[in-house]
């Protein structure tokens, strides 16, 4: 079963580099434009997404908005937080640094999305 990865951030270029860069890992990803798009998405499709990657700062709902959203809705999908900065950590269980190397995220989602895969 192909893992489905929901992406989340408001910044075209970084949603569509993800996107490519996840497709040519072989996961499926789909892509939301800010929290609130997400958690709609999210809602509708219970159950499609083995994990969700979002940025932390964005519109109308940002990151750790959407995490504690997703926790009092009992929605349990693993979320990993992205950000340029480090102080972010904090705000998620599991964060990605933009900084880091790509390969830091493909660890990351391969060691939450083992048991999907």
């Amino acid at each position: 079963m192909k893992v489905k990865i929901l992406v989340v951030d408001d910044r075209i270029e970084r949603r569509k580099w993800l996107k490519k860069l996840l497709e040519e890992k072989g996961y499926y990803v789909d892509i939301s434009t800010d929290g609130m798009a997400a958690l709609v998405k999210i809602k509708s499709s219970r159950g499609k997404f083995n994990l969700v990657l979002t940025d932390t700062k964005m519109p109308c709902l940002t990151g750790p908005e959407l995490v504690a959203d997703m926790k009092e809705r009992k929605i349990m999908v693993p979320v990993i937080g992205m950000s340029n900065r480090e102080e972010s950590r904090v705000l998620y269980e599991y964060f990605w640094n933009k900084n880091e190397a790509y390969e830091n995220l493909f660890s990351l989602i391969k060691k939450l999305t083992k048991k999907s895969s």
